[in-house]
C-alpha cells in the first residue's frame, strides 16, 4: 500500500495584503495530498479556501488576527498532475500555508 511514507513531502506558504495563495504546483502524473493547513488575516470573517485546481474542496472562516491550523486525519487529494492552493483573504496582511506530500 502507498501512503505518506511513500511520498515527498513538500510544505508552501504565502504572505500578502488582501490575498494570500500558497500554492504547491502539480507533477506529472502524480497526485498531491494535503495533511496539514494554516492561515492567518486582519479580516473579520475572512475565508480560508483549499483548492485542486480551480475548483475549491474545502473552506473555512477564520477569525481575524486569531491564527489557524487545521490537521487532516484524512489527507485531502489534489487531482493527478493538478496544482493544488490555499487562499486567505485580508485587507492589509494575510497568510497562507498547506504541507502534505506528493505521490
Amino acid at each position: 500500500m502507498r501512503g505518506q511514507e511513500n511520498g515527498t513531502p513538500f510544505s508552501v506558504t504565502a504572505t500578502h495584503a488582501t490575498g494570500a495563495v500558497a500554492t504547491k504546483s502539480g507533477t506529472a502524473g502524480m497526485k498531491s495530498y494535503i495533511t496539514d493547513i494554516s492561515g492567518s488575516s486582519d479580516k473579520a470573517g475572512a475565508l480560508l479556501l483549499v483548492k485542486d485546481g480551480t475548483t475549491t474542496i474545502w473552506q473555512e472562516i477564520i477569525g481575524a488576527t486569531t491564527p489557524y491550523h487545521h490537521s487532516f486525519a484524512q489527507p485531502l487529494s489534489g487531482s493527478v498532475g493538478a496544482d493544488i492552493s490555499i487562499t486567505v483573504d485580508g485587507t492589509s496582511i494575510c497568510k497562507s500555508n498547506v504541507a502534505g506530500y506528493t505521490l
